[in-house]
């Protein structure tokens, strides 16, 4: 296991994670935003040390975070939250963040942290004062949460509500807010679980979906559509296909990232009459599509392209 200088397990605690549910009421439960950005754990001790939810290191990619530690008392400690980019509208913008997100050269990340630098919005408190406090209920970790930090500039602190699920839910749609987070309000924290004890509230239904080919495109297209799918049982399962929700910017950038993937051959068992011309790759890239609803045939319907999910992993694209 590899620690910090006190103990600090870095690498080790994946998010916990919620399931999704329709909005409620409860006195048991407190009401949060859902942020529209990257999960982050937050590893400080005299310095920074930022982890995707996959336990990639992504220090790098948000210079302008580098100083979370100096904002927080009670160290070492660790924060889990998100790590958003917000737009002209002062709203999160999943754009902006997936454009900073896949910037590799040093000096073209130090730019973008100038133009349009990213925020950690803090929603838990894992560890504190080097002791590990996800056993102890979600109030108390909030209330340590408030003592242990001081807002700034790229530092926020997650306010919520109690009682009001639907209320809230309704207001944050009014204000095109992603959704809204319930949660346990007697909770531990349970890493790398998917739990009811947190729920989340979308607006419109969305979900990370594997890339596993694309059709090139016609007329003025460049590219016609992704082709999607999901993990069931080690096996790739087709979820349909996506030509909405990219711009010719995009439709670029796209197939820079899909060139570079190895060809590989057809996915599914199922012939899919469909499909034209697709042209199948490793199935390495994962992005979010939003959607009506889910088909008796398994397909989505009405899916529009949200953008690729650099922090996750295909595997953790399974289907139920």
């Amino acid at each position: 296991m590899t620690t910090t200088g006190a103990g600090l397990p870095l690498f080790q605690i994946r998010p916990m994670l919620a399931v999704i549910s329709r909005p409620f009421d409860s006195p048991d439960f407190l009401y949060e935003i859902k942020w529209d950005g990257y999960r982050c754990l937050a590893y400080l001790e005299g310095q920074t040390f930022l982890q995707s939810r996959n336990l990639l290191n992504i220090t790098p990619t948000f210079p302008e975070l580098a100083s979370l530690h100096q904002r927080v008392k009670g160290q070492p400690a660790v924060l889990d939250g998100e790590i958003i980019v917000p737009g002209k509208d002062g709203k999160p913008s999943f754009s902006l963040l997936q454009g900073r997100g896949r910037l590799g050269d040093p000096l073209k990340v130090r730019q973008a942290a100038r133009r349009m630098p990213a925020i950690f919005v803090a929603f838990d408190l894992l560890y504190y004062q080097g002791e590990n406090i996800m056993p102890e209920p979600l109030r108390r970790r909030k209330e340590r949460l408030q003592e242990a930090l001081a807002p700034g500039e790229n530092l926020i602190v997650s306010s919520f509500i109690e009682n009001y699920g639907m209320k809230f839910y309704e207001a944050c749609v009014g204000q095109g807010l992603e959704g809204v987070m319930a949660k346990e309000l007697d909770s531990p924290y349970l890493p790398g679980k998917r739990s009811p004890r947190w729920r989340k509230f979308r607006h419109t239904r969305a979900g990370e979906f594997i890339i596993a080919g694309y059709e090139p495109g016609a007329g003025g297209r460049l590219l016609g559509s992704l082709i999607l799918a999901e993990c069931r049982e080690g096996q790739l399962v087709y979820r349909g296909k996506v030509g909405t929700g990219f711009d010719r910017q995009e439709e670029k950038k796209l197939l820079v990232e899909l060139q570079q993937l190895q060809p590989g051959p057809p996915p599914f068992k199922e012939n899919i009459p469909e499909l034209r011309k697709p042209r199948w790759v490793q199935p390495r890239l994962v992005c979010t599509v939003e959607y009506l609803e889910l088909t008796p045939d398994g397909r989505l319907r009405h899916p529009s392209y949200r953008g690729l999910r650099w922090d996750k992993a295909p595997r953790e694209c399974t289907s139920s």
